[in-house]
């Protein structure tokens, strides 16, 4: 008896180990290639809350670096250059917490106001949060409002039935307007 619960104990032993070892080797070979995907899928939630002021993105890593240590949540961002190449507003992309983890790009501009709010990734429910992220209608409410912070059901309405994602969304553009507070302090115009 306990031979043959040796046996199987070392036959599931093995098979564990030749799965684990190829999803090491596959996600080795395809984690640049998801780096990619990730870096697109945020370079065209910038353009597009950029797009409002017919700006275009270039990732800073400089003000990603200045920023993130007092923002963690903050992932990446963008400065907006008008045609001149002068700088019209930001994109900043970064996690907030609605019912789950929300990536989104908001965008501001010069003057502390909104220009538009885009769903990089979301883990939300679907049926209920997500389609409030997926609303442009919905997201639209955000445009415009600014430089003070939001307040959810005062400035802006709820989503029904995602009041959480709701929160998420309002956090995330209170955090990114206190980063472009952060950045006007800081002489960066």
């Amino acid at each position: 008896m306990m031979r043959h619960v040796l046996n199987l104990g070392l036959r599931l032993f093995l098979v564990c180990a030749v799965a684990a070892a190829g999803l090491g080797f596959t996600y080795t070979v395809v984690k640049d290639r998801i780096a990619q995907e990730e870096a697109k899928r945020r370079a065209r939630a910038a353009e597009a809350v950029l797009s409002s002021i017919q700006a275009q993105p270039r990732e800073s890593e400089e003000l990603t670096a200045l920023l993130q240590p007092a923002f963690p949540d903050l992932l990446t961002v963008f400065e907006g250059l008008d045609e001149a190449g002068r700088r019209a507003g930001y994109a900043f992309v970064l996690k907030s917490k609605g019912y789950n983890f929300i990536t989104m790009a908001v965008g501001v501009d010069m003057e502390g106001k909104v220009t538009g709010i885009k769903a990089v990734s979301n883990e939300e429910t679907p049926g209920l949060g997500a389609v409030a992220l997926d609303s442009e209608e919905y997201l639209s409410n955000f445009q415009g409002k600014g430089p003070e912070p939001l307040t959810l059901k005062v400035d802006v309405d709820a989503w029904t039935g995602a009041t959480f994602t709701s929160k998420g969304i309002t956090n995330g553009v209170n955090k990114a307007l206190e980063m472009w507070r952060k950045l006007q302090e800081g002489g960066e115009d």
